[in-house]
């Protein structure tokens, strides 16, 4: 089970938006066309509500997976912030960061304050040294958006949730990891394809 403590500023951690970033009206739009709706905020609420107390379970369920496929356990080295001799999965970092992805994804979707630090924390220019330095490529973020999805049904489940609750959350989630997806790729997209 989970052994972290509250997040501190879980009510709302402010970042400041750094110009490159994309607008409010621009996300919105992505949202919108992603058919984000008010059941889908309601629905992540309510994943945040079970799986609150399971993040440590739940990212162990996705780092096994991770480890069948030894590529992408290399790949996803660079989310070790600690030291480089620290393994990923018993990274205390790392937890921390994936129960605060975890809740900014349930509660602010649109705009998750990670996603807003992540861009302030990359120089302007936006070089391939210092993206890979904080994100694997991006073809594993696209991959891995199903798999979060998917490892979190077991955990749905297991509290006893109906089976359209649940796949109305998966639904909820997939969009919500979708747009984060979408909004990462302006940092791998070359200027003007965005």
């Amino acid at each position: 089970m989970n052994n972290l403590a509250q997040l501190p500023g879980e009510d709302k951690v402010a970042v400041a938006t750094p110009p490159w970033f994309p607008d409010s009206a621009e996300i919105e739009l992505l949202g919108r066309v992603g058919l984000f709706s008010p059941d889908d905020a309601r629905a992540l609420r309510k994943i945040w509500r079970v799986l609150k107390g399971q993040t440590d379970d739940y990212l162990d369920m996705v780092f096994g997976m991770v480890a069948a496929y030894p590529a992408l356990a290399t790949a996803l080295t660079v989310l070790r912030r600690e030291s480089p001799e620290g393994s990923v999965d018993g990274s205390a970092t790392v937890r921390l960061l994936f129960r605060q992805w975890l809740f900014e994804t349930c509660f602010s979707p649109h705009e998750p304050s990670w996603l807003k630090q992540l861009y302030a924390e990359l120089p302007p220019d936006r070089s391939v040294q210092s993206l890979l330095a904080l994100l694997p490529s991006y073809r594993h973020l696209i991959t891995l958006s199903f798999p979060l999805v998917a490892t979190a049904r077991t955990l749905l489940a297991a509290s006893g949730l109906a089976p359209p609750e649940i796949e109305r959350m998966q639904y909820a989630l997939l969009k919500a990891i979708l747009l984060q997806v979408t909004l990462l790729s302006k940092l791998y997209i070359k200027e003007g394809l965005w």
